[in-house]
């Protein structure tokens, strides 16, 4: 419930930053707005580059809105994953951080989630989740386009993951 409500929180914040024309004062880091370990920061550890633009707000927000479901799949898991309820597609929206990822060549795609919108494909995404690659690269037409670091939360949730696919009893 705690993690809800800062994922929330977290977003709102991000939502209304996104709307203030002011020039923000000194932006805080990760470190200063989590109790994370330091291992979370990958974007200072990062050899990769700047290759795409973060993904428009606009994009974000209209899904934030309408979006109906996102599914996940996983390139070396046995299982995929389909989020519908309203809170758990806002904490998926919630994990892509408002930072431009630094693109690192050496890191292999983790997966793929696809949001969708009235049934339709709205966005495409790859996952990067690996020690020092935690980003998200989103598609159109099938080529990169955006590129998004992970926010702690959605470092959290793909920990989560894995650890209960680790628990589970083997067959």
């Amino acid at each position: 419930m705690i993690l809800r409500s800062f994922t929330i929180l977290c977003f709102a914040l991000f939502a209304f930053s996104c709307n203030n024309t002011e020039k923000p004062t000194a932006p805080k880091t990760h470190t200063e707005t989590t109790s994370q370990p330091p291992a979370v920061e990958t974007k200072m550890k990062s050899n990769g580059k700047a290759l795409y633009p973060s993904i428009p707000f606009e994009t974000i927000k209209a899904l934030y809105d309408k979006c109906d479901y996102v599914d996940y799949s996983f390139d070396n898991l046995p299982f995929t994953i389909s989020r519908q309820e309203p809170n758990d597609l806002r904490h998926s929206l919630g994990q892509i951080a408002q930072e431009v990822a630094l693109v690192d060549a050496n890191c292999p795609p983790f997966g793929r989630m696809i949001y969708y919108k009235d049934g339709n494909v709205a966005l495409e995404g790859l996952i990067y989740y690996s020690k020092g690659c935690n980003y998200f690269v989103f598609l159109e037409n099938n080529q990169p386009k955006y590129a998004n670091f992970m926010t702690p939360s959605g470092v959290q949730f793909f920990n989560g993951l894995l650890a209960q696919l680790q628990q589970a009893p083997q067959q």
